[in-house]
């Protein structure tokens, strides 16, 4: 069995309730870290200007408390096992259903994978392959409020 580490939960900690219900039940069948859920403006802009986000401060799901997106980086710790990431990818993606999980429309919860961003099956329009959003994001964040730090 496996379990997170302090830094996974202090992250999930910041986590949209539905997203730390998914990341718990998860770690039950494979291993993985959380390495981001919130990220303020500062955090936000250094992600931009590393590459690691191609968005500013506000137009990303992580901007949001509770953050309604998190970045899983599963184990074998690799960032070039691209096998590794589609495992966990079909573990997270199920979760939705098994836990019956409803989105804000009370139909089941939509998850929003960033290997596959147009979410039509193809991995290869996905850049992002540790970022999991609750779908539409946009509409999550109605309900949330921006993380300034």
């Amino acid at each position: 069995m496996f379990h997170f580490s302090s830094a996974s939960l202090a992250a999930l900690s910041k986590c949209h309730p539905h997203l730390q219900a998914i990341a718990q039940a998860a770690i039950l069948e494979i291993d993985f870290k959380v390495l981001d859920s919130t990220r303020g403006r500062d955090a936000q802009e250094r992600a931009f200007n590393g590459g690691f986000s191609k968005v500013h401060f506000g137009d990303s799901a992580h901007n949001y408390v509770p953050a309604i997106a998190f970045d899983l980086f599963p184990a074998p710790y690799d960032w070039n096992n691209k096998d590794a990431f589609i495992r966990l990818s079909e573990v997270i993606l199920a979760m939705p259903k098994k836990l019956k999980l409803k989105g804000l429309d009370g139909k089941p919860l939509k998850l929003r994978w960033g290997g596959d961003w147009d979410m039509n099956g193809d991995i290869r329009d996905g850049w992002d392959m540790p970022h999991f959003e609750l779908y539409p994001w946009r509409d999550w964040a109605k309900k949330s409020k921006l993380y300034e730090d």
